[in-house]
């Protein structure tokens, strides 16, 4: 495969915009229920600009069914880790504008803020190390002019002011009680992996409840949507048209399409609609798995001379460097760097986005790196096929976590 396989220099990596003064663009991203005809997404835009006139300000979406936090909360918890973490993210799905919910600034383990009502719409992100500040300070909170129009009167005021590089904890005293979603989770048992369809996205594939991590350690077997079957595969284009299919997505959730079609419109799934998938064995009986997967095990050897612990243990991983996301999975994980078992390895030098969902966070972690040694599959030591991944933007928190995951298996382990 290699001598067929076309070698591309890597591409540099981007560069930030950089605002007047040296600092990094600011950049607002908004996200409502309000419709994409609708003119109060502008208002907000412009509330924006006409503080911050330099600043990026990004639709996410403005076609969240009204009223529905729980997708307000999803499309969040897919959209916002593709952006820079000095980005501020304004949501208003917003039922109860102008009641006693309370207005809040929720500032996560990454430093990424997110700005909108107590509702449980940012749910994805309430982790231990979350913060989250009540916007009462009126030297900086604006009093809005309208009830029923805080997404232009205060969450956009306040979000330039953030962008602007100003602190959160200025905004108001933390809460320590925010609302949350009865956030849907998948249940296992006995081989058995049982969720829900979530939401359906323009294209009529139904998002669901279980992740690639409640799938880890098994090879699925079966899957089925509201008593139909679905074929389990890892592109959409090993399907045929209107094949129903499962994936696991971009977002590292188990996705229900139909190639060429609407998933939704051919099982009815919707929110609630039951899906089961069935695995059988473990990571080491997983057909095409390499026998070192299994139980976490202290990687020997020379990995004992790493500057930073190193534990061969199985992670989901999904990676690019240009296109769509591809799902493998990750071994030997550290805090700098990992190996991707994957039969279709990057060349040498290629720079590739990753995001990686630890156990111990509550969303993926976000990261770069560049491959720097690669195992062609069939190779005649029968050595793991893959690549290897240095990190190259590992900031303090990001070590932090994955520093913390390597620790608590150290400890499970005894190691």
């Amino acid at each position: 495969m290699a001598s067929r396989r076309k070698r591309r220099s890597a591409r540099p990596p981007a560069r930030a915009v950089r605002a007047p003064g040296g600092r990094a663009r600011p950049v607002v991203t908004l996200t409502s229920d309000f419709g994409t005809g609708s003119g109060y997404p502008a208002q907000m835009a412009g509330v924006v600009l006409r503080a911050l006139p330099h600043a990026a300000v990004v639709d996410l979406s403005h076609d969240v069914p009204h009223f529905d936090v729980l997708a307000g909360a999803l499309l969040l918890e897919a959209c916002v880790p593709a952006f820079p973490e000095h980005a501020v993210h304004v949501a208003v799905v917003d039922p109860g504008v102008g009641t006693a919910r309370r207005p809040i600034c929720v500032v996560d383990a990454l430093g990424r803020r997110l700005v909108g009502p107590d509702n449980g719409l940012f749910s994805p992100f309430l982790g231990p190390a979350t913060r989250v500040h009540h916007l009462v300070n009126p030297k900086v909170v604006p009093v809005p002019r309208s009830a029923t129009f805080h997404g232009r009167d205060l969450f956009a005021p306040v979000a330039a002011w953030l962008a602007a590089g100003n602190e959160p904890a200025v905004l108001g005293p933390r809460l320590e009680d925010p609302v949350r979603l009865e956030w849907p989770e998948a249940r296992r048992q006995r081989g058995v992996v049982k969720g829900v369809g979530l939401i359906a996205d323009p294209f009529g594939n139904v998002i669901t409840s279980i992740t690639a991590r409640d799938l880890a350690g098994g090879t699925v077997r079966e899957v089925r949507v509201g008593g139909h079957p679905a074929r389990f595969v890892t592109t959409f284009g090993e399907g045929g048209p209107g094949d129903l299919l499962a994936l696991v997505g971009s977002g590292g959730r188990l996705e229900i399409a139909v190639r060429e079609g609407s998933a939704a419109a051919v099982v009815g799934a919707g929110r609630g609609t039951p899906v089961e998938v069935r695995l059988e064995g473990s990571a080491l009986a997983r057909r095409g798995a390499p026998a070192t997967l299994g139980p976490p095990a202290m990687t020997r050897g020379s990995d004992n001379k790493r500057r930073s612990s190193r534990l061969h243990h199985e992670l989901p991983v999904a990676y690019r460097s240009v296109g769509s996301f591809l799902t493998d999975w990750a071994t030997n994980i550290s805090q700098g760097g990992m190996f991707i078992n994957t039969r279709h390895p990057l060349p040498v030098g290629t720079l590739v986005k990753i995001l990686i969902q630890l156990p111990v966070s509550a969303f993926p972690v976000d990261l770069v790196g560049r491959v720097t040694r690669v195992t062609e599959f069939g190779n005649q030591a029968n050595v793991m096929p893959g690549m290897g991944i240095e990190f190259t933007d590992v900031d303090a928190a990001k070590r932090e976590q994955i520093e913390a995951f390597v620790q608590k298996l150290r400890t499970e382990l005894g190691a």
